[in-house]
């Protein structure tokens, strides 16, 4: 194993491409440098990559998944401009809401009580801007049962449960679309932030001048 080390210590020390003269690695750098380094780099528009956005996707929908909203599609902006924000589309089924949500686990059971069955969706007023005012919440209530079985508290409850129920899903729907903008702008910030980058620039093997100026980033010096 220590042989094997040696010819690996060696063979990366003679074959690998030699470095420009003058300039350093990241970890060659004075603080002041580092420092410089560090900066240009948070500012550079590609911190926040294709990878970078996927993993945020991914991250709200199971974020969604965890509040009833499991088969949904969620589009977003988030660069702090008028209309950014998280918006999600797609059916809701009652199921889950019942799962994950226990104030509409209440209006669904009593609606379900009251002989109705439920369909849920959610559409976008625009293609354009998506965000916490660009959803619709739309519920059909269709009756299972003849209204001579449901006992007459339930049949004089049923219209104000439906628009309870309907004022509170849309409220809701709009909460949980605030929370996932204030999490999608913490977890851009968060990628951009000092201590994420230089941790970063000290595992990468990017060339600096000496004043901490990128001169080669790290595949262009290896090509």
């Amino acid at each position: 194993m220590e042989n094997k080390l040696k010819l690996s210590e060696l063979r990366e020390k003679y074959l690998a491409a030699p470095r420009p003269k003058k300039l350093r690695f990241f970890w060659e750098l004075n603080k002041s440098a580092q420092d410089t380094a560090v900066a240009e780099e948070c500012e550079q528009p590609e911190r926040f990559d294709w990878d970078d956005a996927a993993n945020l996707t991914e991250d709200f929908k199971m974020q969604l998944a965890e509040r009833g909203f499991a088969d949904v599609e969620v589009f977003w902006s988030l660069g702090y401009c008028q209309g950014d924000g998280v918006a999600f589309y797609g059916s809701v089924y009652p199921t889950d809401l019942k799962e994950k949500d226990p104030n509409a686990k209440k209006f669904i059971e009593a609606l379900e009580k009251a002989g109705d069955c439920l369909s849920i969706g959610i559409s976008g007023e625009n293609n354009h801007y998506h965000h916490w005012n660009s959803m619709t919440v739309e519920v059909e209530f269709e009756s299972e049962s003849d209204d001579e079985e449901i006992p007459a508290r339930l049949k004089i409850a049923r219209p104000v449960l439906r628009e309870d129920f309907e004022s509170y899903l849309e409220e809701k729907v709009k909460e949980i679309s605030r929370e996932l903008e204030k999490s999608g702008y913490a977890e851009i910030e968060y990628r951009q932030s000092e201590e994420v980058v230089r941790a970063e620039l000290s595992e990468c093997k990017h060339l600096y001048e000496k004043d901490g100026t990128r001169a080669l980033g790290e595949f262009e010096f290896y090509q």
